[in-house]
């Protein structure tokens, strides 16, 4: 996100490559573990207005260079499928301010709290913040447990993987 200093001055920030739409996003510094997550009706406006930031306070190349930023989209499926199983849905991004949910098997699913609180239930070490979402476990409102998998691509010198895990129905949740 921060390019070499030009003539040994410091550089303005850029985005990466591809950084566009709307989605889901995880920004993660991999030298203490912090995740950063939510959504955007426009991604690349988003960080663009976030951009100034970085400049503004110095970050070195060498600290951004341990920020990865990851976005994509969402799909679901409900838990109780027919045969034979219908394609996932993908999620459409509501308009900014409003609430990311989703139904599955018959109730309102919070995407983006529950990709804050998976990012904070399955994810040792580091902290997860960017609003009240990350305060408080949430809850399985369904009536069946919920298999839940994020997967990510190889960003510099983080390898590709993905995690999955059951949200349990009924219990504290997550």
């Amino acid at each position: 996100m921060v390019p070499p200093p030009a003539g040994g001055g410091f550089g303005a920030a850029a985005l990466p490559a591809g950084l566009a739409n709307q989605g889901m996003y995880i920004i993660f510094n991999n030298s203490t573990n912090n995740r950063y997550a939510g959504i955007s009706t426009n991604l690349a406006s988003r960080f663009n207005t976030r951009m100034a930031v970085v400049t503004e306070l110095g970050f070195s190349q060498a600290v951004m260079n341990q920020i990865a930023v990851f976005w994509g989209g969402a799909t679901t499926t409900n838990t109780a499928l027919p045969a034979p199983a219908p394609a996932p849905a993908p999620v459409p991004v509501p308009a900014y301010g409003a609430p990311l949910t989703r139904p599955i098997d018959g109730q309102a699913v919070n995407l983006e709290r529950l990709l804050i609180r998976f990012l904070l239930s399955q994810f040792v070490g580091g902290t997860v913040s960017n609003n009240m979402m990350a305060f408080g476990a949430y809850a399985n409102p369904t009536a069946n447990n919920v298999t839940v998998t994020l997967n990510w691509g190889a960003v510099g010198g983080i390898p590709a993987g993905n995690h999955t895990a059951v949200w349990p129905a009924g219990g504290p949740g997550w």
